[in-house]
């Protein structure tokens, strides 16, 4: 399926039939097509809006699959296996080109999930309620809208455009922001980041506002919300808000970091006590054989490996090494290391985490490094070194020292999470992409550290010009 920005509002209300959009593009009033006007029209609607929101998350062209895997493979955390299916081989042998499906795909599903979410906002705005729980349980739906908004709009911008301080005003090009539903066809210009980054903050402070739950299983919560809002925080070197916004996370959101004997649980448990926000997989609502689990899986595709590079930077004792299992793969390498991150495997059931407590500490512990309070990073860092092994030695580094631990200490705890290349190019620093044992050194700035804009996109939008350089 084809969606391309130009055509994106049309699609999403559904004023007439576009062989580019599914039927289901909304996920409201399936059998027929429906005005943009009558497509939220009380709570249950509202709710189903914003259901169809979150399934959107789940496309393997999204967290489903490819927003994990492509920033671990164009970096030193993974790479595809002598005997692949083919997915992501571009990405692992860095030659992406502008007609790349799996960029095609995540760009088009993405920006479903920002237009299905900009519908849902504008027609909860519109209720009217009749009692004040009632505005309640609609501010937080609303509010809920906006969260994942944000995110979306951020995973475009650090998968399609240079970070933000990749230019000293973060004047260079980013994405189209999409805010606004409109029954007219649109073609919108990309804006900049700084321009891209505002919108994410007011959606972000917008959603805190509106939102009150606190606990509310696989979906975004007002602590879920301050959480993305510190990962969005580092990014711009904001440390003042970093630091404010994973603080009240830690402090105030009732979670806790799961303890070094039952750090399994991470993985296996549901909506465990580390766990800000994932995304729901069921028994009848998976992504099947496209899913996570089964990209992973040694019973299933096997695709992708650990590099030994990464094992080998653990130390023994690090609790973290049991996410990685060695064996061997079948007609392949002898000497295997899979990812044991998706326990479930051909089950398809894993969740997948998006935000989790220990990644708080560690924005905290590089927004305080780099801002000079060193002692302050080196407690944070220690929390989480000590979780994963309780003998971990005290962190005595400060300056670039203190930060490039950190950053190395994000590897080993985020690792297949999905952001590797991301904090390695936001940071300046040359990326190695291993592919078993060759190795391809690509040093900063680099243009291909980010994708091109689909040429689907630029064919169908000619105001999106001009492509990212280097494509």
């Amino acid at each position: 399926m084809t969606i391309n920005i130009k055509n994106i509002i049309i699609c999403l209300c559904a004023i007439i039939a576009l062989t580019a959009c599914s039927s289901d593009f909304l996920d409201i009033d399936p059998e027929q097509n429906v005005p943009s006007e009558n497509a939220v029209t009380d709570i249950k609607t509202l709710q189903t809006a914003i259901n169809g929101v979150y399934s959107k998350l789940q496309s393997d062209a999204y967290y489903g699959r490819s927003m994990y895997v492509i920033p671990e493979l164009m970096a030193d955390n993974l790479y595809l296996s002598s005997r692949n299916t083919g997915r992501y081989l571009d990405f692992d042998n860095f030659i992406v080109n502008e007609e790349n499906s799996y960029v095609e795909d995540t760009w088009n599903a993405i920006y479903e999930v920002i237009a299905n979410a900009t519908k849902a906002i504008n027609g909860g705005e519109k209720l009217e309620s009749t009692t004040p729980e009632q505005q309640k349980e609609i501010d937080q739906l609303i509010g809920e809208a906006y969260a994942i908004r944000a995110l979306a709009h951020f995973d475009l911008s650090r998968l399609f455009a240079q970070p933000y301080n990749f230019t000293a005003n973060a004047d260079h090009l980013g994405v189209p922001i999409v805010s606004t539903s409109t029954d007219e066809n649109i073609s919108p210009k990309r804006n900049t980041v700084s321009e891209v980054y505002a919108q994410i903050n007011n959606d972000l402070s917008t959603a805190i506002l509106n939102m009150t739950s606190t606990n509310n299983d696989g979906r975004f919560t007002k602590y879920a919300a301050k959480a993305l809002a510190a990962r969005v925080a580092i990014y711009q070197d904001n440390y003042s808000n970093a630091i404010k916004y994973s603080s009240e996370v830690i402090a105030e959101g009732g979670y806790s970091l799961i303890s070094n004997e039952n750090y399994n649980d991470i993985w296996e448990s549901e909506f465990n006590s580390e766990s800000i926000f994932e995304i729901i997989n069921t028994i009848a609502d998976n992504e099947g054989t496209n899913s996570l689990g089964h990209y992973f899986d040694p019973s299933g595709y096997a695709d992708a490996l650990v590099t030994p590079n990464l094992y080998s930077s653990y130390d023994e004792n690090d609790v973290r090494k049991t996410a990685i299992t060695e064996g061997s793969k079948q007609g392949a390498e002898d000497d295997a290391l899979f990812v044991y991150k998706f326990p479930k495997g051909t089950q398809y059931t894993d969740n997948i985490r998006i935000l989790r407590l220990a990644e708080q500490y560690l924005i905290r512990a590089e927004a305080y490094a780099k801002n000079n309070e060193y002692e302050k990073a080196q407690t944070d860092l220690e929390t989480i070194m000590r979780r994963a092994n309780p003998n971990a030695i005290d962190v005595t580094e400060t300056g670039q020292a203190l930060i490039d631990k950190v950053i190395e200490e994000r590897r080993k705890e985020l690792a297949f999470e999905g952001n590797r290349l991301f904090d390695l190019n936001r940071n300046k620093k040359d990326i190695q992409i291993i592919q078993g044992e060759n190795i391809i050194d690509a040093s900063y700035p680099n243009d291909k550290f980010i994708l091109p804009i689909p040429l689907d996109e630029l064919n169908a939008n000619p105001n999106i010009k001009p492509q990212n350089p280097g494509y």
